[in-house]
């Protein structure tokens, strides 16, 4: 439980999971969603107690509730698949941690890059701005001249009369 806390970071970045399937529906809602649960499970100490009370306590029932031959053969069952997986033991994780460390790495670029953008755009606005600046002052300055000569012409055909 402590890996998962230390990495919350890795389940947070599913509540922004995108999957919309050959007809357009959103298939990557139910994976957002329990993003967000685990997430809110995981930051949440007292619920998460209650939750392993529950599930222990539900499990206790089950397999009290289970006949001794059922449980024989699930016990066989269990076993069987066990053994089977043994021999992938090593390498499934190892797939899963490579595609894991592909979608933080995705993550990261995707981050990246809005972030790029965003200063981009705040770049570009700021240079719109100082332009719109720099004409907004010449147009004073050409007004403020041109309000200076047309009193200079006043004030000496005044004097010439």
């Amino acid at each position: 439980m402590i890996y998962f806390k230390d990495n919350i970071y890795i389940i947070k970045t599913l509540k922004e999971f995108q999957y919309i399937d050959e007809d357009g529906k959103d298939q990557g809602a139910n994976v957002r969603q329990k993003a967000k649960d685990i997430t809110n499970l995981l930051m949440d100490e007292d619920r998460l107690r209650e939750e392993r009370r529950s599930r222990a306590s539900m499990r206790d029932r089950m397999v009290r509730g289970v006949s001794g031959d059922f449980q024989r053969e699930t016990e066989d069952e269990n076993s069987r698949r066990r053994d089977k997986s043994n021999g992938l033991a090593g390498k499934r994780p190892n797939r899963d941690e490579d595609e894991l460390r592909r979608a933080i790495e995705e993550s990261k670029k995707s981050l990246a890059q809005e972030m790029l953008k965003k200063e981009q755009r705040e770049l570009e606005a700021a240079l719109k701005a100082s332009e719109e600046e720099e004409l907004a002052r010449r147009k004073n300055l050409e007004d403020t001249n041109a309000k200076a000569l047309f009193d200079e012409c006043v004030q000496r055909t005044l004097s010439f009369e």
